[in-house]
């Protein structure tokens, strides 16, 4: 939470530590999000999420961006990986990257507000790049892709 220099902030909370975990990714061409909810972070729960995103790419080459959180490199993460790796590549980030938070400085009443939120929040820019473009400011990328897809239908 934020607030002016010199003034501390009152920050209310819940008394119950509820949290749900969001395992997401954009598709870069479509600005479409695919994500599954979990209620803790481990390597079960994120195989989920791979094998969602497997299924929602119908055979497309799949490359995630991922960090070094430790559900994302538990043993039977890596071997689906290793077994996948026709269909999905993933790029790791290196230790310690700064992350952003979606729902900052908010205060919901309950834990089924804030997943209501964030569902509301995804449907408003799931495919519209324009309300993503801190992902999509890459024009290097843009141009790669455009004269792949002219190779490929040449």
């Amino acid at each position: 939470m934020w607030a002016p220099v010199g003034q501390q902030p009152k920050v209310p909370a819940p008394g119950k530590n509820e949290k749900k975990v969001v395992y997401g990714g954009v598709d870069y061409k479509t600005g479409k999000l695919t994500y599954t909810l979990a209620d803790t972070k481990c390597g079960a729960a994120f195989l989920v999420f791979l094998m969602a995103l497997v299924i929602a790419y119908g055979g497309r080459k799949i490359r995630l961006v991922c960090d070094n959180g430790r559900f994302h490199t538990t043993k039977a993460v890596q071997q689906w990986l290793a077994e996948h790796r026709h269909q999905i590549e993933i790029y790791w980030l290196p230790p310690y990257s700064p992350k952003r938070t979606v729902l900052a400085n908010v205060l919901y009443q309950t834990l089924d507000d804030l997943v209501a939120a964030f569902r509301k929040g995804v449907a408003r820019i799931t495919g519209n790049r324009d309300h993503m473009g801190f992902m999509f400011d890459h024009d290097d990328l843009t141009q790669e892709i455009r004269a792949n897809a002219r190779k490929r239908a040449a």
